[in-house]
């Protein structure tokens, strides 16, 4: 099978970049045009504004104070995200491949998805850190998400 456009969903694991090493091969193999995909979030945005207090009582000045961290730290993710993203789209124009970078903010599963769609992707790749149990109920499965909503290909990259 020949695929034309690869999307590469790539985060901050240990595995990214064995994930995007099986995207590039392939995308080199086939031709193909490749995306890079980070998705934050929003529990990693907030878990650099400290709590203050239950938001009962909280006065104006406080709830400003609150805000403006939060932009902040949002400006800063997406910062990072762009120096991340850049590294990968390199190594993919040093192969003279066609890259485009892409990062939303949310839900990774479904951004993935989306994305994947609307720019007529017929191949995800993506990890799995092979998460069981109660922790993959509790922290939720995007490799398991994509595989079941994605209107295209996908290839998961067994973590490790």
């Amino acid at each position: 099978m020949t695929f034309h456009k690869i999307l590469v969903a790539v985060d901050d694991s240990k595995s990214a970049p064995k994930v995007f090493r099986h995207a590039l091969n392939t995308a080199v193999q086939d031709e193909a045009e490749l995306m890079v995909f980070h998705c934050t979030t929003m529990q990693r945005v907030s878990e650099s504004v400290p709590l203050m207090g239950t938001g009962i009582g909280i006065d104006l000045s406080s709830s400003k104070m609150m805000f403006e961290m939060q932009q902040e730290h949002i400006k800063k993710e997406a910062e990072r995200v762009q120096k991340l993203l850049e590294g990968y789209i390199s190594k993919a124009e040093a192969e003279g491949l066609n890259v485009t970078p892409e990062s939303k903010f949310g839900d990774p599963g479904s951004w993935i998805c989306d994305v994947a769609h609307n720019w007529q992707a017929d191949l995800i790749v993506l990890g799995r850190r092979g998460h069981r149990g109660l922790k993959e109920v509790l922290l939720g499965s995007v490799s398991n998400y994509v595989l079941h909503h994605a209107n295209c290909s996908v290839m998961v990259v067994q973590g490790g």
